[in-house]
């Protein structure tokens, strides 16, 4: 069975770099072995600045096709990356779904893989890119009328956003009982455990709770 892989990858590409510059700016790549189009979003005063950054430092703009809040640029690029992804891509049997996505110095890829080969994608990026950081957004079959999507949550990326506080808030509430029927502890209870006042650890709680919702509500409208 094939899977969809979507990557969330730091790393120094150009175009990673460039989108680092430019942190409001969202960017959209295309390309062939000649010419890429990029597609840019955000305002005007924003993207006036980054089409000049982007002429001087990558490539020559062909064409430009301006529009409301975006721009679509035809780029033939003079510079090649120094550590590209689509070198280890090709080592396996992977597809490349475009457009690549960058925004504020993260690379967003989508991939069709088979399992064996997504998990040695993500060991060769990490060793041959180890000053930089790669997180699995998604790692699904394929959707079809018989495989629907299963439910897949990113938990390396929801561990990153949890602070300290609310994971050993999340921890206690449910070792403790918090989250059974019926509750066999209550937030006084919970709060005087950790010292802390108990409008202090519901507020903690309630935050963990809302990110971990925000993860599963979207994976469950699939």
């Amino acid at each position: 069975m094939l899977y969809h892989f979507m990557l969330e990858i730091q790393h120094d590409c150009l175009f990673s770099v460039f989108s680092q510059n430019h942190p409001k700016i969202e960017i959209q790549r295309w390309c062939n072995t000649q010419h890429d189009i990029i597609e840019l979003k955000g305002d005007k005063k924003d993207l006036e600045p980054a089409i000049t950054d982007l002429e001087e430092g990558l490539g020559s703009v062909i064409t430009i096709f301006p529009d409301q809040g975006h721009v679509q640029l035809v780029l033939r690029l003079c510079k090649d990356d120094v550590f590209r992804l689509d070198n280890i891509f090709h080592r396996y049997n992977c597809l490349e779904l475009p457009p690549i996505k960058y925004f504020a110095g993260r690379e967003i890829c989508n991939l069709i893989v088979t399992p064996e080969d997504a998990g040695l994608i993500l060991e060769d990026i990490r060793k041959e890119n180890p000053s930089g950081k790669v997180n699995v957004i998604k790692l699904a079959p394929l959707k079809s009328a018989t495989e629907p999507y299963p439910f897949y949550l990113p938990l390396d990326r929801l561990k990153n956003d949890l602070t300290l506080k609310q994971q050993e808030v999340l921890k206690l509430a449910y070792t403790k009982g918090y989250y059974e029927l019926p509750r066999s502890i209550f937030l006084e209870d919970l709060a005087k455990e950790m010292n802390i006042h108990r409008r202090t650890y519901e507020e903690h709680l309630r935050k963990a709770e809302k990110k971990i919702m925000s993860y599963l509500v979207p994976s469950l409208m699939l």
